[in-house]
C-alpha cells in the first residue's frame, strides 16, 4: 500500500512540476524560431536550454512538420510559438502529434509570443485567396522591432515562471537587463537614424512594417503582386518606374526573399539591394543591432 501512495504521489508531482525542475536539470524549451530560442536563453539563464526547431535564414510560413520535431516537442517543458498563423501550415501538426500534454495549446508551457504585442495590418472586411497570403490576424513579423522583444521577452518570462516557479526571481532579474539591453539598442538607433526620418524605401515583402515604424521609414511599395505571390514581368516594370520616378535609393528584403526578382529591380534602378538577416544568428540583440547598423550605413552611403 507504502509503494503504491509513492507511486501515485511521483506521478502527480510529475505533472504538476517538470521532471527537469525536480532533478535539477535545465527546462527544456523549444520554440519555432532562434529568435524566441534566443530570447528564452537569455532570460531563462542556466535553468533552461532553448533550442529552436528551425535554423535561421528560414521562412517560417513553409517549414516540413519533421520526425525528429515531433521527438523534440515531445520531451518539451515549454513550447513557444511567434502566432498570428505565421506556422500554421507546421506547427499544430507538430504539436497534435507529439501528444504532449505539457505544451499543448491552453496549457501551462504553451506559450504565444504574440501576447500584448499591438498587432499591424490587421485585415479588415472578407480575406480571400485572391488577396495573397493574408495573415487573417494581422502582420505576424513584430520580432523586428526591439521594443516588441521587451514585450516577446516579458511574455517568455511569464510562461517559464508558471511552469518554474522556483526559478522566478532569476527570470525576473535575466528579463530587467534583456529589457535595458533592447532599450539602448533603440535609443542609440533611433539617434543614428534620426536624419532619414520619412526615407522612403521598397521592401520585398511585408515583413519589415513593425521595423520601418519603428525606426520612422516609410515602406512605399513592395516587389511582390501581392502578398507570397512573385512578380511577374509587368509588376517588375511597374516596381522599377516606381523606384526610379521617386528616387528611392534602398531595397529591402530577407535571404528567404526570391533574390532574383529582387536583384532584377535593383540592376534596372540603381538602388542598393539590402539583405537583412532578421532572424537570429547568434543572439537577438546581436541580430538587431546587425541590421540596425546595416541600414544605417546603406541610408548614409
Amino acid at each position: 500500500m507504502i509503494m503504491i501512495r509513492k507511486k501515485i504521489a511521483t506521478i502527480f508531482i510529475s505533472f504538476t512540476f517538470p521532471l527537469a525542475t525536480l532533478w535539477g536539470l535545465p527546462l527544456r524549451v523549444v520554440t519555432t524560431s532562434t529568435d524566441l530560442a534566443s530570447i528564452a536563453q537569455i532570460v531563462g539563464g542556466d535553468r533552461v536550454h532553448a533550442e529552436s526547431l528551425t535554423p535561421p535564414d528560414t521562412d517560417l510560413h513553409y517549414v516540413q512538420a519533421r520526425p525528429d520535431y515531433i521527438l523534440k516537442v515531445s520531451r518539451a517543458d515549454v513550447f513557444i510559438e511567434i502566432g498570428l498563423d505565421l506556422e500554421i501550415a507546421w506547427a499544430p501538426a507538430i504539436l497534435r502529434q507529439s501528444r504532449n500534454a505539457k505544451v499543448s495549446k491552453g496549457s501551462k508551457g504553451f506559450c504565444d509570443a504574440s501576447t500584448g504585442i499591438r498587432i499591424l495590418e490587421k485585415p479588415t472586411g472578407k480575406v480571400t485567396r485572391r488577396m495573397g497570403d493574408i495573415h487573417i490576424y494581422g502582420n505576424p513579423h513584430y520580432w523586428t522591432d526591439p521594443v516588441n522583444g521587451i514585450i516577446m521577452a516579458g511574455t517568455i518570462r511569464d510562461c517559464l515562471t508558471r511552469v518554474d516557479p522556483a526559478g522566478k526571481s532569476v527570470y525576473q532579474k535575466n528579463y530587467n537587463q534583456l529589457k535595458n539591453q533592447l532599450k539602448q539598442i533603440t535609443i542609440e538607433y533611433l539617434k543614428k537614424l534620426k536624419p532619414f526620418f520619412g526615407t522612403q524605401v521598397v521592401a520585398y515583402h511585408n515583413e519589415f512594417v513593425y521595423f520601418t515604424k519603428r525606426f520612422r521609414l516609410n515602406i512605399a511599395d513592395y516587389i511582390e503582386e501581392k502578398p507570397g505571390v512573385p512578380p511577374g514581368p509587368g509588376r517588375i516594370r511597374k516596381i522599377s518606374e516606381f523606384i526610379r520616378k521617386n528616387h528611392i535609393r534602398v531595397i529591402l528584403a530577407t535571404p528567404w526573399s526570391n533574390l532574383v526578382y529582387c536583384r532584377k529591380v535593383a540592376n534596372n534602378t540603381g538602388a542598393k539591394l539590402l539583405i537583412l538577416p532578421i532572424e537570429t544568428r547568434s543572439d537577438y540583440p546581436t541580430m538587431l543591432r546587425t541590421v540596425l547598423e546595416e541600414l544605417w550605413k546603406a541610408l548614409k552611403s
